[in-house]
């Protein structure tokens, strides 16, 4: 069952509204922290959006994706060059499109549960680094192929350790949070 079919129209547009605008924020975050970190144009050694990406798409799948490229089309026009409207539009449904194919890799061919329960540590090692792998090589190829980069061998290597890295923070901090969360919880049900 999609996440269309679970929720509102309405909810759908403010859930990705919503993905938009933080994947959005932690892009700029990523360039005030990370900037320094740079490798090469569009490429850093810590990337934390992508950890966004993968999250969102694990949790509101379509809906998650959907934001992802709307923000990553804002980006492009933003950051990037203004006037590249295939280049801006291909490279918004790479990020959000290769979150997608990581997750539905990882259900057909790592046996992750689409509903993701029982996901150990173990698993999300396992997505996030294949993640990482997709990603860095759907942008890479695309990058090369549009003259974007020039050593796509070091630049996908040096996106996708970026994007694992920055996959993971995001990832350990979501997990805190819930966690955290759960024990407020659990606290204020004890009273």
């Amino acid at each position: 069952m999609t996440t269309s079919e679970k929720i509102s129209l309405h909810t759908q547009a403010a859930l990705a509204l919503v993905c938009a605008i933080a994947y959005f924020y932690a892009f700029k975050l990523n360039l005030y922290w990370f900037d320094v970190f740079e490798f090469s144009a569009g490429v850093n050694w810590i990337y934390i959006p992508s950890g966004l990406r993968l999250l969102f798409v694990l949790v509101l799948l379509e809906t998650g994706a959907l934001g992802i490229a709307a923000a990553s089309l804002l980006i492009n026009y933003t950051w990037g060059s203004p006037d590249a409207h295939v280049f801006n539009a291909v490279t918004a449904l790479i990020s959000a499109g290769a979150p997608y194919l990581s997750r539905h890799i990882a259900v057909h061919f790592l046996n992750l549960n689409p509903q993701l329960s029982g996901l150990t540590a173990a698993g999300f090692f396992k997505i996030s680094v294949l993640f990482a792998i997709v990603s860095a090589a759907l942008h890479q190829i695309w990058f090369y192929g549009y003259g974007h980069t020039d050593n796509m061998l070091n630049s996908t290597l040096v996106m996708g350790m970026g994007d694992w890295f920055g996959t993971v923070l995001v990832l350990a901090f979501a997990s805190l949070a819930i966690k955290g969360y759960q024990f407020m919880s659990d606290s204020v049900i004890r009273r």
